[in-house]
């Protein structure tokens, strides 16, 4: 449990407000939006019942989301679905594979708060028993034909290709299955037979098993799993479209893509025509979550907001001669009416007969900020409340500045303690206690006589380590702007092409920026110039010109597929060459003495995460028998110490 969690479980007023959670909708108020994410883990840890937090827009989604990741790691963001008004390519899953996995954790059970917007939750859905009653369960030693697991796959949304590299997708290699069903990782399935050898997890960036498995559960690739024939959803849409006679050619154009197989962008289009039964995303929480509406009054004018710029979008179509998706209508037929046992309004003002809430708590909280020219009033701030024999927390960002707000304190007199990782019973009474961490705000809850200061804007220099992502990611990243005509870049699905210029296109009254790049027989692929993470720049001989590749076509999968086999060999003579390596001995190095420390905390400077981190894995290896296998370049600083040998360049 964290530790700013353990008191508020202990306060009176909490515990007669988890009484009432139990008889009903109720009416939190006087909070913060800290205070708020605090309320809400608290709910959370001391009820053990699920919690979904529901906002006004994305945007405080992601501040709730980073507040809540303070207080709990297992937090998930259910994103809306974007729908658009005109046919598309669709070129990016990433969305659909984050809104599934969502929906595969909250089925599993393993999510404890989930948090989204109003808009997502006003969205038309596929019916969970639909979504969910082809799931795939396999055990080792159990018979399934191999042909029916590939039938199954497909129907849930998986592409069968030659070798997996994303989710979303399996191969077929003789007796042996792999589904790729996250990011990084995948399953293995070996039959001997038409029975289930063996079953494992494996790496999709080296393709090696790393786990065995007993059982395994295949969910969807993605939310749209047809639970009806191409066939029967063509005759609904012609049953639907009879009275449609301008717009008949755009239909039996859709039609005819959706006979081929390519129905994917038409769903939103034709959703009802598609899915019979409808859901929203509240009906695939378990029934007794919690739910919690942040500020009330803030989502139902964000509705309003809604449905309003949707019945514009209804007309400007109808106008247009256009089809209007069936999921924008839905939208606008919405009725503002959230059904459920477990209503918490939150919200920061004191406001009485909410909602006719017969059970209203009233909390006593305020909002603490303090910025870098403002130390000397920080430092006010800690001694009074010291004094007033307050517990207080002052959160410092990262290890390194924690431990400087620590000496920071130390230099004041101010009675304090520094402590990486707080027990549940960290908080005393006349004593700060440093810790790791951060919120987007401070608070003082007088409730709990406690004070909560969050002062990473006091070494804003320092930031955050960054996530490590897949290797394509790593690549160096397109800038707009520095695009130049001839430039060639390499498309994470397509390969390499060549940057031809810039479009500008206008759908629906909405104006985008895409770039072209040209491929080989003179093929134009167009990409959103706010979507160019699938791109990076080319990286190769200036002197020659890269090969174009084709669009559409296997010659980029055939390329990564031998320069994967090639990095293999090359690993291989790596791992030969580094188990050579650790049968030598090295010399270890002693570790830092004081002098060390203080020499090195004179330095004027503040130091990037990068060059602490550097430094920190530099001396662990120099302190190590094995030999040292590390190369750092700096031209901007040096140090040195002469009594330990020690130096970094």
């Amino acid at each position: 449990m964290n530790f700013l969690l353990h008191d508020l479980g202990n306060l009176p007023l909490f515990a007669s407000y988890l009484k009432g959670i139990n008889k009903g909708s109720v009416l939190v108020s006087g909070l913060s939006d800290v205070a708020k994410v605090q309320i809400a883990c608290a709910t959370n840890e001391f009820s053990n019942k699920p919690v979904c937090i529901i906002t006004y827009n994305e945007l405080q989604a992601k501040r709730i989301i980073n507040d809540l990741k303070f207080f709990e790691d297992n937090v998930k963001f259910f994103p809306k679905r974007e729908i658009v008004t005109y046919d598309f390519a669709c070129e990016s899953k990433d969305l659909p594979y984050e809104r599934i996995e969502v929906l595969k954790s909250i089925e599993s059970g393993s999510t404890k708060i989930v948090v989204t917007t109003i808009e997502a939750i006003i969205q038309n859905m596929i019916s969970k028993q639909s979504l969910y009653k082809n799931i795939i369960n396999l055990n080792v030693g159990v018979e399934i034909s191999l042909e029916k697991l590939k039938n199954k796959l497909i129907k849930l949304g998986y592409e069968r290709v030659e070798l997996v590299e994303s989710r979303g997708s399996f191969s077929v290699r003789g007796g042996i299955i792999d589904v790729a069903i996250s990011e990084n990782e995948g399953i293995r399935i070996e039959f001997w037979g038409d029975e289930i050898d063996s079953i494992r997890i494996f790496k999709l960036s080296s393709q090696r098993s790393i786990k065995n498995l007993d059982s395994t559960c295949i969910y969807p690739a993605h939310e749209f799993i047809l639970e009806k024939s191409l066939e029967e959803v063509i005759n609904n849409i012609l049953e639907e479209s009879i009275e449609n006679i301008g717009i008949q050619e755009i239909i039996n154009s859709d039609i005819e893509e959706i006979r081929e197989g390519n129905y994917f962008s038409k769903i939103d289009k034709y959703f009802n025509s598609f899915y019979s039964e409808k859901n929203n995303f509240l009906d695939f929480l378990p029934k007794d979550t919690i739910i919690f509406l942040d500020e009330d009054s803030k989502i139902s004018k964000r509705i309003e907001n809604i449905i309003e710029d949707n019945k514009n979008l209804v007309n400007s179509l109808i106008e247009k001669n256009k089809v209007v998706p069936d999921s924008i209508k839905n939208i606008s037929e919405y009725q503002q009416n959230i059904k459920w046992d477990r209503l918490i309004y939150l919200e920061k003002q004191d406001i009485s007969n909410k909602k006719n809430s017969e059970r209203e708590y009233h909390f006593h909280y305020r909002e603490v900020n303090f910025f870098k020219s403002e130390t000397s009033m920080l430092i006010d701030e800690l001694k009074s409340a010291v004094d007033s024999k307050k517990k207080v927390v002052l959160l410092g960002g990262n290890e390194s500045s924690a431990r400087k707000m620590s000496l920071l304190l130390a230099e004041n007199d101010i009675p304090h303690m520094y402590n990486e990782k707080p027990e549940e019973n960290s908080l005393k009474e006349g004593v700060c206690l440093v810790t790791k961490g951060a919120l987007s705000a401070g608070f003082e809850c007088y409730d709990l006589d406690l004070l909560v200061i969050s002062s990473e804007e006091f070494f804003n220099n320092e930031h955050k380590k960054r996530k490590q992502s897949q290797a394509f990611r790593d690549g160096e990243k397109v800038v707009f702007a520095d695009l130049r005509i001839g430039d060639f870049v390499v498309h994470k699905f397509h390969g390499i092409g060549q940057f031809i210029g810039v479009n500008t296109i206008e759908a629906d009254n909405v104006t985008k920026d895409y770039i072209k790049i040209k491929y080989k027989n003179d093929d134009v692929l167009y990409v959103p110039t706010n979507n160019l993470d699938t791109i990076r720049k080319y990286i190769g001989s200036e002197e020659v010109a890269p090969r174009l590749n084709k669009l559409g076509g296997r010659e980029w999968d055939n390329t990564k597929t031998k320069v994967k086999s090639n990095l293999r060999e090359v690993a291989r003579e790596l791992i030969e060459l580094y188990a050579k390596r650790q049968k030598v001995k090295g010399y270890a190095f002693s570790k830092d003495t004081e002098w060390q420390k203080q020499f090195e905390e004179s330095f004027p400077y503040s130091e990037t995460d990068d060059q602490l981190r550097c430094i920190e894995e530099t001396k662990k290896d120099m302190e190590n028998e094995k030999p040292m296998d590390r190369l750092l370049c700096r031209r901007c600083w040096i140090w040195k110490n002469r009594g330990s040998n020690k130096s970094c360049f």
